[in-house]
């Protein structure tokens, strides 16, 4: 199905095309703007996009939704393994990708940048709407839209919807170095350009500060939980416990702790089932799952940026009570 004929699409154009045809080269049909709250996402959603805003869910899926470099993969793999009773087997012999796959794929990348995957990679790439809507139930979904632009699973109140939040400054380093070293984007500005289209809503899956108040907005249903990645990473034990306790399910401290040495960045970053981007993501494993840190990225900021970055943050959190993890 297309998007609703009444929802806002807005190509980018003028100056503003210009400007970021530079910084990415691969798009090269531009960007679009969706929407009351302005999405910013490639021209390809624009006519792919209904497949996700029209998605047909189920009530036994759960959805983890985060705007990008927000700890996604730490916590699908934390979700997957609470979920399905600590199946540590099958985490070791199935890929993270297949088990908990990515919606948005075909809908923001062009077909091109799929014609050297093979053809079950196509599966996941490609046709990734597909291969979610295919997958046998209970199904374990990731997405990077707003729940603005996921209307059938924000109004369903059977599935699960996990949303994880990230300290912006963090996310903006890491989303540099992540663009930067992906092969299907190949990045070319300077961390100031990213950071000043971080704070104009002009980087994929923008607005931050929209994407993460929608979330919060709802918090309170039952079926919501929503995460600080920067609390999941400095007290993991007790995250574990409170998405065990989301699920309905109980684990004795013995397993905890097995989970939370599985999940320890640096035995993370050795898991080949989990870091590895998806295919049409082409990267050095390195570069997928980097550091982990929730303090990483001070040499990129020079002081008047982050002086800038800084009073954009404060503006941007007043008349709200979401407050970041220290």
């Amino acid at each position: 199905m297309p998007l609703p004929k009444d929802l806002k699409i807005q190509r980018v154009e003028g100056d503003l095309a210009v400007a970021l045809s530079k910084p990415y080269p691969l798009h090269k049909r531009g960007f679009v703007k969706i929407g009351e709250k302005n999405w910013f996402l490639p021209y390809r959603y624009a006519e792919e996009g209904g497949k996700a805003y029209n998605f047909e869910t189920r009530p036994d899926d759960t959805w983890i939704i985060t705007y990008p470099r927000s700890g996604t993969t730490l916590t699908q793999e934390l979700i997957w393994l609470v979920a399905n009773d600590l199946n540590f087997d099958e985490a070791h012999q199935r890929p993270l990708i297949k088990r908990f796959p990515f919606l948005d794929l075909g809908l923001i990348i062009e077909d091109d940048v799929f014609a050297n995957d093979t053809p079950d990679e196509q599966k996941i790439s490609k046709y990734s709407v597909e291969f979610v809507q295919n997958q046998p139930s209970p199904r374990f979904i990731k997405s990077h839209f707003s729940l603005d632009l996921l209307p059938t699973v924000a109004n369903n109140d059977d599935c699960k919807i996990i949303y994880v939040a990230r300290n912006p400054k963090n996310v903006v380093v890491s989303w540099f170095n992540f663009q930067r070293d992906i092969k299907q984007i190949q990045y070319q500005g300077t961390f100031e350009q990213l950071c000043n289209d971080f704070m104009n809503d002009h980087t994929i899956w923008s607005p931050y500060w929209e994407h993460v108040k929608t979330a919060w907005a709802i918090k309170h249903k039952p079926n919501i939980l929503f995460l600080f990645y920067e609390d999941v990473t400095k007290n993991l034990v007790e995250n574990i416990k409170k998405v065990a306790a989301f699920f309905g399910k109980t684990y004795n401290d013995e397993q905890i702790a097995k989970l939370a040495e599985h999940l320890n960045i640096e035995n993370f970053r050795k898991n080949p089932m989990v870091n590895q981007p998806a295919p049409g993501q082409q990267m050095k494993p390195e570069s997928f799952i980097r550091q982990g840190k929730t303090d990483s990225g001070g040499e990129l900021f020079t002081p008047e940026l982050e002086k800038k970055f800084n009073e954009w943050v404060l503006d941007n959190l007043k008349n709200t009570d979401l407050v970041f993890p220290n």
